[in-house]
């Protein structure tokens, strides 16, 4: 996205150091969306993730997994081995209601700071008149 850009080349940047990368915190709330809608496993969650366009790589397994258990143990998800079927046992994950009030807990914080985010990019668009 920005590597390669005519402002890397102008200003000479091998690659952006303002924090637009990875948006681990991110996970969580969109973890939380997709259990809203059905309960699913792990691996098809990470799928899901994709949807998002956030990480420029295929999102951390590793990552994934501590939301999904940080998230149990707070009780705002549960977990049960589903062994039914042809290949190894999967955990599903079930959204609670203390995992649907968190939802909508971050629904609200990020549109505010969306809210937050286009006044700084309309002030930025006068100051430096940009077209877009």
């Amino acid at each position: 996205m920005f590597e390669g850009s005519s402002l890397a080349k102008k200003y000479k940047l091998d690659q952006c150091e303002c924090p637009t990368g990875k948006m681990t915190r991110f996970a969580e709330p969109c973890l939380l969306f997709f259990l809203s809608q059905q309960p699913s496993y792990g691996y098809e969650l990470m799928d899901k993730l994709d949807q998002f366009d956030f990480q420029r790589a295929k999102p951390d397994p590793a990552m994934v997994y501590r939301t999904l258990r940080s998230l149990e143990k707070e009780k705002c998800v549960i977990s049960q081995w589903d062994t039914k079927g042809a290949g190894p046992a999967k955990r599903n994950y079930e959204l609670t209601p203390k995992g649907l009030a968190l939802l909508h807990a971050w629904a609200q914080g990020i549109r505010s700071r969306k809210q937050a985010l286009e006044k700084f990019l309309n002030l930025y668009k006068k100051q430096f008149k940009v077209k877009k």
